[in-house]
C-alpha cells in the first residue's frame, strides 16, 4: 500500500520548501489576497506522483530536478496556464526533461498533476523497451494533443491518489511497471504500426519469457526485466504474447501466479492456508487477490477443495 499526503499550504514559502525535491524554482504571487495551496503527493517506490491546485496565480522560474523525468498531462483543470512561454491546451502532454528551466505562469484555481520518474529508471526502460536512449527518443514523445492518451494517465494519477491499493489493483505496484506503463502511453501517438516478427521469433520471446515468469511466481518480473531478458522492444513483446497466448504478459503472469495458488491450496486443504499461500506468493492485497482468484476460478480461495 502507498501511503497519501495531503496537505494544505498558506504560505509560499513552505509550498516551495514541499517541491523542493522536484524542482529548484522559486514561486512568487501574481495576485494579493488570501492563499490556499493544496498538495496531494503519493510513491511507488522511487516514483512520485502528485497533483497541486492554487487558488490565486502563481510564476514558478528555475529549474526541475536532474534525477526525475515528469510527464503532466494537460486536462481542463490546468489549461489555458503557459510553460516556457507556451499555452497549454486540454489534451497535451507536458513533458519535463530533467535539469529543463521552468517558466510556468499558474492560473488561479488551475490543477495540475505530474509523476515524476527517476531519471535513472527512464534511460534504463527507453534502451530495453525502445533500443534508443533517453534522450533520442524524448522529442519523439510529444507529437501534438491526444485526448485519449491524455485521458487515461489523468485517470491513472486520480486513482492513484485518491486510492491506496490503486497501484496494486492495476498491476502497477512496483516503479518499473508504474513508468513503463506511462512511458508507453506517452511513445503511443508518434509510433506506426507494430512490427511482425516470424513465428519462431514469437515462440522465443513467449518461452524465454514465461521462463522467468516460472521461476518468479512470488516476485513477478516487470514488463522491463522481461524486455531484458528476451532482448526485445516492448511492442514485440506484447505482440508475441497476444499472438501466441491471447495475453498481455502481465496478464499470463497472473494467471499462472493465480493457478500455482490453487494447486498449493488443494495441497494444503486440510488447514487454513489462504492467506500463508497469497503472500507466500507475493500477493500483497489478500483482498485482491480472492477477487482475482474468484474471478478465474468461479470460487473463493476458501472455497476450493481437492479435486
Amino acid at each position: 500500500m502507498n501511503p497519501l499526503l495531503r496537505s494544505r499550504y498558506r504560505e509560499i514559502e513552505l509550498l516551495q520548501q514541499a517541491l523542493g525535491h522536484i524542482w529548484d524554482v522559486e514561486i512568487t504571487r501574481s495576485a494579493p489576497g488570501p492563499m490556499e495551496t493544496t498538495l496531494a503527493a503519493t510513491r511507488v517506490d522511487h516514483c512520485l506522483v502528485y497533483r497541486c491546485s492554487s487558488n490565486i496565480p502563481l510564476l514558478c522560474t528555475g529549474a526541475r530536478s536532474d534525477a526525475l523525468w515528469t510527464i503532466s498531462p494537460i486536462t481542463n483543470s490546468c489549461s489555458g496556464g503557459r510553460f516556457r512561454g507556451l499555452q497549454l491546451n486540454a489534451g497535451q502532454l507536458l513533458l519535463l526533461d530533467p535539469g529543463g528551466e521552468v517558466y510556468q505562469q499558474v492560473a488561479a484555481d488551475q490543477c495540475q498533476m505530474a509523476i515524476s520518474i527517476p531519471t535513472s529508471l527512464v534511460e534504463r526502460i527507453c534502451l530495453a523497451e525502445y533500443g534508443m536512449t533517453a534522450d533520442a527518443l524524448w522529442p519523439n514523445w510529444n507529437t501534438g494533443i491526444n485526448a485519449k492518451v491524455t485521458a487515461h494517465i489523468a485517470t491513472l494519477i486520480d486513482r492513484l491518489l485518491s486510492d491506496p491499493w490503486a497501484a496494486t489493483r492495476w498491476g502497477m505496484d512496483s516503479e518499473a511497471n508504474l513508468a513503463g506503463h506511462i512511458i508507453s502511453l506517452a511513445v503511443t501517438a508518434g509510433e506506426g504500426p507494430a512490427p511482425r516478427p516470424s513465428l519462431a521469433q514469437r515462440r522465443r520471446i513467449v518461452r524465454v519469457a514465461e521462463a522467468l515468469m516460472r521461476g518468479r511466481l512470488n516476485n513477478p518480473p516487470t514488463i522491463l526485466e522481461l524486455c531484458e531478458a528476451t532482448h526485445v522492444s516492448r511492442r514485440l513483446l506484447f505482440y508475441a504474447f497476444r499472438e501466441l497466448l491471447g495475453r498481455t504478459p502481465s496478464a499470463h503472469a497472473k494467471i499462472l501466479r493465480l493457478h500455482a495458488a490453487r494447486r498449493r491450496i488443494v495441497l494444503r486443504s486440510h488447514d487454513r492456508c489462504v492467506q500463508q499461500v497469497a503472500t507466500d506468493l507475493g500477493f500483497g492485497h489478500l483482498g485482491q487477490f480472492a477477487i482475482d482468484y474468484a474471478l478465474l476460478f468461479g470460487e473463493s480461495p476458501s472455497k476450493t477443495r481437492p479435486i
